[in-house]
């Protein structure tokens, strides 16, 4: 099962995995979660960091928020460095990583943000890793399909390394605009669209040279997904003014 999955993963530059971690832990999590969005339901970045979260959760502050703000964002790093995820990079990066970042992505039924679909683009276009070294492993709370704004890949788009793309806003945007800095699909690669149907509680991993996009949720159900960021130890990144992302070392919790 495990070299179908990394053969799998080799190839098309994306792999599903179930129930990594306990659906009990995917309700918690993403209950917590909630407490921290805005009316807009927009997404979070870095909520694995106590300050960055203090400094999105617009609700007046009390000795209750903030320490809900430190529950979830403890919550959150823990998730980034459970040994279940860097058992995952062992297995299918095969290279030893750090940490770089996390975003938390509510795509709410109803919300302002509800129609928001991701154009296709390369996630190492922020971080702009030479190396194919970057790689993100995206747990999807809720189950996702193309109704309610699942992913769709282009497999095989990873061999290809980083293409130019547009630089656009790809974090509180405006509503009704769509993020992602697109990148021109190969014309070998057009008809090679994949939907990406995923159970409830599961993980893709997610190679960072990997053409994707997302749908918009046009239905009565939310896609929540948490998004933990990595690279290969010793690699250059950009930092990002949005994202700041820093080195955070995997020491594992049982």
């Amino acid at each position: 099962m495990t070299e179908n999955l990394e053969k799998f993963y080799d190839e098309n530059g994306y792999v599903v995995i179930e129930k990594v971690f306990s659906d009990d832990e995917a309700n918690i999590f993403n209950n917590y979660m909630r407490r921290h969005a805005n009316t807009s339901f927009a997404a979070l970045i870095n909520p694995d960091r106590y300050e960055s979260l203090l400094d999105q959760d617009e609700r007046p502050k009390s000795d209750i928020t903030l320490k809900e703000i430190e529950e979830t964002s403890s919550m959150a790093r823990s998730i980034m460095t459970d040994k279940r995820m860097t058992e995952l990079l062992e297995i299918f990066h095969g290279r030893k990583c750090v940490g770089l970042s996390s975003q938390f992505i509510f795509k709410e039924a109803y919300s302002d943000y509800c129609t928001q679909a991701w154009k296709p683009h390369q996630d190492n276009f922020y971080p702009k890793n030479k190396n194919a070294a970057y790689v993100t492993l995206n747990w999807f709370l809720r189950d996702a399909d193309k109704e309610n704004g699942t992913i769709y890949c282009y497999p095989g788009t990873h061999k290809l390394g980083l293409l130019p793309a547009e630089n656009n806003i790809s974090f509180r945007e405006n509503v009704g605009d769509n993020p992602g800095s697109e990148c021109k699909i190969p014309d070998n690669f057009l008809d090679k669209k994949k939907d990406i149907i995923i159970p409830e509680n599961s993980i893709v991993i997610l190679n960072g040279n990997c053409i994707h996009g997302s749908y918009p949720n046009n239905s009565n159900r939310s896609r929540p997904w948490y998004s933990s960021c990595y690279i290969s130890e010793g690699e250059d990144f950009v930092v990002g003014s949005s994202s700041k992302r820093e080195v955070i070392d995997l020491a594992t919790s049982d």
